[in-house]
C-alpha cells in the first residue's frame, strides 16, 4: 500500500476515534444526568465502577468469540493502570463534593497545563509555540464558560490538586503503555478494566454516602431506572473502548485540549434540550474554545525540527570519513522491532517514535519484567503518536 493510501487511512481513522469518542462522551453525560435527576440514582463512583467492570466483560466476550486478539501485561502493571484510574475517579468525585462548582471545573482546565507540562518534561515531548499558545486561548475560552463563583478550602484545594495529578496520570499512562509494551487500546482494557471497576466499586458506596448521604442500597429501583443504568453502561463500553483508542494515537495534551469540545457540546446540548440559557459572555468564550482548538489541531500536527545542528551534522559527516572504529565494541543486531527489542539495553533506537520509549516508566518496566507475552502482527500494532 502507498504512502498516500495509507496516510489518508491514518486520517480517516482518526477523524472517526476523535469522533466517536466525543459523541459518545458527550450522550453519557445526558443519560447519566437523567439517571441521577430523573431515577435519583446519585452514586457517580459506583456507577463509575459498574462501567468499567462491563466493559471488561464486554472485551472478554468478543476475546471468547474471536473477533479481537488478548494479549497479557504484567499484573504489577496492570494494578498500578488500575489503582492510577480508581482513584482519578474517585479525587474528581471528592473534588466536587468539598468544592464550589466553578473551583472543581478550574481544576479541570488546569489538568491540561498538568498534562502538557509532564510529557515535555518527562516524555521529553515538544510542542511548537503557538500549540501552546492555542492552549491558553482554549483554556481561557472554556473558562469564561464554565467557571463562577471560585470558593477555596484547604480540603477542597487538597482533593483538587489529586484529582489534577491522578486524572492527568492516567491519561498518561494510557497511550505510553499501549506504546511501550505494544498493546492495542482493547488488550489494555482487558488487562486493567476489570481491576479499574472493582477497586470502584469496593470504595465506591463510601464515597457516594458522603456525596449523598445515602448508600447505594437504599436506591429506588424501578424499571425504567435500570434500563437507563443498563444504558449508561452500554455507552460507556463505547467511550473507554474508544478513549483508549484516542489516548493510544495521540498525545494526553491532544486529548485534553480536543476534549474540551465536549465541555462545549454539552453546553449547545442543554440549550437545544433542556433551554439552559447561553449569554454573552458564554458565547464568546465559546468562540475563543473553538478556534483556539482549530489552531492548537493545526499547529500541533506540523513537525516540530529536532535534528542536529549544522554544526553537529558537519562533525558527524566528518566522524564518517574516518574509517571504522576498529576498537569499538560490535553493536548487536535488532531482530525484532516490538517491545521486546525496546527494554533490550543493547539495542538503540533510531526513529523519533521509538526515542519516546526511553523514559522513566520504560526502565521501571524493564525491571518488573513488564512485556507483552504475544507479539502482535505489524498491521495490529498500535500506531506511535500522540481518555470521560
Amino acid at each position: 500500500m502507498g504512502e498516500g493510501k495509507v496516510a489518508r487511512r491514518d486520517l480517516v481513522l482518526n477523524v472517526f476515534v476523535w469522533t466517536a469518542n466525543v459523541s459518545t462522551s458527550v450522550v453519557i453525560i445526558f443519560v447519566i444526568k437523567s439517571l441521577m435527576s430523573v431515577y435519583r440514582f446519585k452514586y457517580a463512583t459506583t456507577v463509575s465502577g459498574l462501567h468499567f467492570v462491563c466493559c471488561a466483560w464486554a472485551v472478554w466476550g468478543l476475546e471468547k468469540a474471536g473477533m479481537i486478539e488478548p494479549a497479557d501485561m504484567p499484573l504489577r502493571t496492570s494494578l498500578m493502570f488500575a489503582l492510577v484510574g480508581a482513584m482519578s475517579v474517585g479525587f474528581a468525585n471528592l473534588s466536587l463534593l468539598l468544592n464550589s462548582v466553578g473551583f472543581y471545573q478550574m481544576a479541570k482546565l488546569l489538568m491540561s497545563p498538568f498534562v502538557a507540562a509532564v510529557e515535555m518534561l518527562w516524555l521529553k515531548k515538544r510542542f511548537p509555540a503557538p500549540a501552546l499558545a492555542c492552549i491558553v486561548v482554549v483554556l481561557t475560552g472554556v473558562g469564561i464558560v464554565t467557571v463562577s463563583d471560585v470558593t477555596v478550602n484547604g480540603p477542597g484545594l487538597a482533593m483538587a490538586a489529586l484529582f489534577i495529578v491522578m486524572g492527568g496520570s492516567q491519561q498518561i499512562l494510557c497511550g505510553h503503555l499501549q506504546n511501550v509494551l505494544q498493546l492495542q487500546s482493547h488488550q489494555l482494557m482487558s488487562n486493567t478494566s476489570f481491576l479499574q471497576g472493582m477497586i470502584l466499586m469496593i470504595v465506591g458506596p463510601f464515597v457516594d454516602k458522603l456525596a449523598s448521604s445515602k448508600w447505594v442500597l437504599e436506591w429506588e429501583v424501578s424499571v425504567p431506572g435500570v434500563e437507563m443504568l443498563a444504558l449508561s453502561c452500554l455507552l460507556a463500553v463505547a467511550v473507554n473502548g474508544t478513549q483508549y483508542l484516542v489516548l493510544g494515537r495521540f498525545s494526553a495534551t491532544s486529548f485534553q485540549v480536543l476534549g474540551h469540545a465536549k465541555t462545549l457540546l454539552v453546553l449547545i446540548g442543554g440549550w437545544l434540550l433542556f433551554d439552559d440559557p447561553i449569554n454573552p459572555r458564554k458565547a464568546l468564550g465559546m468562540a475563543l474554545a473553538f478556534l483556539g482548538m482549530i489552531g492548537y489541531g493545526y499547529f500541533a500536527s506540523r513537525p516540530v525540527p529536532s535534528g542536529p545542528s549544522a554544526a553537529a551534522a558537519a562533525l558527524q559527516n566528518l566522524e564518517t570519513h574516518k574509517g571504522p572504529d576498529l576498537t569499538a565494541a560490535p553493536k548487536r543486531p535488532s531482530t525484532e522491532s516490538g517491545s521486546s527489542a525496546a527494554l533490550d539495553g543493547g539495542y538503540k533506537p533510531s526513529t523519533s517514535a521509538e526515542l519516546d520509549l526511553e523514559q522513566p516508566l520504560l526502565s521501571w518496566a524493564a525491571r518488573s519484567g513488564a512485556g507483552p507475552t504475544r507479539k502482535l502482527r505489524d498491521e495490529e500494532a498500535v500506531v506511535p503518536g500522540r481518555t470521560w
